[in-house]
C-alpha cells in the first residue's frame, strides 16, 4: 500500500513522489494499492490488508509521527522512521537542540510568533524564518532588512488567523556557505550533493519547479577529507535520531570557520524526479527502481 497525498501544505510534492514510487513498484511487479490519506486510514489498511505501506506523505500529518501512530496501531510494517524519530526530526527547534548537544555546530535559533516581530528584531539581519513544524522549505524566507520583515509580516497575517498568527515560527541565523545534503541509506552508507540554488538559498521553489535553473553538484566541490566529513556527521545525524530506511541531513558549509553546520534531518525524502536522494543514488549506481525496492525490503526486514 502507498500512501500519499494527505492533509498536510507539502500534499501536492507528495502526490508528484507517490507517482513515481507507485510507477517504480509496478515496474518490480509488486502489486500496489493506493490510498489518498485521511483520518479514516486505520480503516483503509484494515480492509486491504497490505504486507507493507510505503508512507510518500510529506509534511506534518505524514512524517511528524501523527501517522506513524496509526502505522504502529495497524501492525504492519511501514517505510521510513518510527513515532519519535519523526516527531523529534520534524521539530527543527527541538532537533537543533539535540544535535548541538551531540557537538554538531547549529546556527542560532530561537522560537516566536508572527506576533512577536512586529515592532521588534529577534536578531541581526540578515536572518531566515521558516514553520517550526514543516518541510520542503515552505515557508521559508530570508530577512535582510526591516523593510523585508515588515513586508513578511504584513503578507502573512493578511493570509492567516488570529490563531495561527500565535504560532510559532523558528527564527534562526543565516550561515553563508556552499549547501550540502547528505543521503542515508540505513545505518551504513552516507552521500553527498552540492546545492547551487538559483535563489539565495534553497527554497521550495528551487527544490521543485525551478525547471534545472538549481545546480546539482556530486560530488560536492569540496576536497576528499571534508566529504568524508559531511558524509559521516550526516550518518551520526540519522543514527542520533535513531532514524530507519533513507534520510538527508542538509548542511550549510560556513565559510568564515569552515564548519558544517546542520540544519535539520528529513526522514521521509522527496522522490520527486528532482529529488536529491535518487539523484545521488543514481550517481552511485543505484537506480529508482533498486532505491525503491531496497526501501521496502528494509521497511519489511527492520519492524
Amino acid at each position: 500500500m502507498v500512501i500519499y497525498g494527505g492533509i498536510s501544505a507539502e500534499r501536492e510534492i507528495s502526490i508528484i513522489s507517490s507517482k513515481e514510487i507507485i510507477k517504480s513498484l509496478r515496474s518490480l511487479n509488486y502489486e500496489v494499492i493506493d490510498i489518498d490519506a485521511d483520518p479514516s486510514l486505520l480503516k483503509e489498511i484494515n480492509y486491504h490488508k497490505p504486507n507493507v505501506i510505503f508512507n510518500a506523505l510529506h509534511g506534518t500529518w505524514g512524517e511528524d509521527g501523527e501517522v506513524q501512530k496509526i502505522l504502529e496501531a495497524s501492525k504492519v510494517p511501514y517505510t521510513h522512521s518510527g513515532i519519535e524519530s519523526s516527531q523529534i526530526a520534524m521539530d527543527k527547534f527541538k532537533s537543533g537542540k539535540i544535535f548541538k548537544r551531540h557537538n554538531f555546530s547549529h546556527p542560532r535559533s530561537l522560537l516566536c510568533s508572527l506576533t512577536d516581530l512586529i515592532g521588534s528584531n529577534p536578531m541581526n539581519y540578515p536572518y531566515v524564518i521558516k514553520p517550526n513544524n514543516n518541510g520542503s522549505s515552505v515557508g521559508v524566507v530570508m530577512i535582510n532588512s526591516e523593510l523585508e520583515k515588515n513586508d513578511y509580516i504584513k503578507k502573512s497575517i493578511s493570509g492567516r488567523t488570529c490563531s495561527e498568527e500565535s504560532e510559532k515560527l523558528l527564527i534562526q541565523e543565516f550561515i553563508d556557505g556552499p549547501e550540502i545534503q547528505v543521503a542515508i541509506y540505513g545505518n551504513g552508507k552516507s552521500d553527498s550533493i552540492e546545492i547551487v540554488p538559483k535563489n539565495k538559498f534553497y527554497d521550495y521553489e528551487s527544490k521543485y519547479f525551478d525547471n534545472g535553473a538549481t545546480q546539482h553538484i556530486i560530488p560536492p566541490r569540496l576536497d576528499n577529507k571534508k566529504i568524508d566529513e559531511v558524509n559521516e556527521l550526516g550518518l551520526k545525524a540519522h543514527k542520533i535520531l535513531k532514524c530507519r530506511g533513507i534520510s538527508r541531513s542538509d548542511f550549510i558549509l560556513d565559510k568564515e570557520t569552515g564548519n558544517f553546520f546542520i540544519l535539520e534531518i528529513n526522514t521521509q525524502p522527496g522522490m520527486t524526479p528532482t529529488s536529491l536522494v535518487p539523484e545521488i543514488a543514481k550517481y552511485h549506481g543505484i537506480s529508482f527502481d533498486s532505491l525503491i525496492d531496497w526501501i521496502i525490503k528494509d521497511a519489511s526486514i527492520n519492524r
